[in-house]
């Protein structure tokens, strides 16, 4: 799948605005500065409390954290590593193509926190991307 692919299928969703944002890499993918595996959604715990009752898979990362996983779609109410105010980062959102994506800075900010190789070259062209947008 590509991004567009991905994009189109959580707008099939038809989640609530206000009650999600895209993380993850999907901020750069839908600027075209990533190719997207999959599409994190930070989600509010009653969001993620509608879809686990849905039947969504329950999946439990190595650090005790759950989120629900459908078809390269995660539905998340937490975000690591760092202390995130869920609700914040949504509402903070900005709106592209009819979805909301978590602010640039905040991803550069979790990507260095990550810290992973992967993350520093993404943290390179995130910033750089930023620059020109001045």
């Amino acid at each position: 799948m590509n991004n567009n692919d991905l994009f189109q299928r959580v707008k099939e969703l038809k989640l609530p605005i206000g009650k999600y944002a895209l993380f993850g890499s999907a901020p750069s993918g839908i600027r075209g500065l990533k190719d997207c595996r999959d599409i994190d959604i930070i989600v509010t715990e009653d969001l993620w409390d509608e879809y686990k009752s849905k039947g969504w898979e329950t999946r439990v990362m190595p650090r005790g954290s759950q989120y629900l996983w459908n078809d390269e779609i995660e539905l998340w109410k937490d975000w690591y590593p760092g202390k995130w105010d869920i609700k914040k980062l949504i509402d903070e959102a900005e709106m592209i193509d009819e979805l909301p994506f978590v602010k640039l800075e905040h991803v550069v900010k979790w990507k260095r926190q990550s810290g992973r190789e992967k993350d520093l070259k993404d943290i390179e062209t995130i910033e750089k991307f930023l620059r020109t947008q001045k």
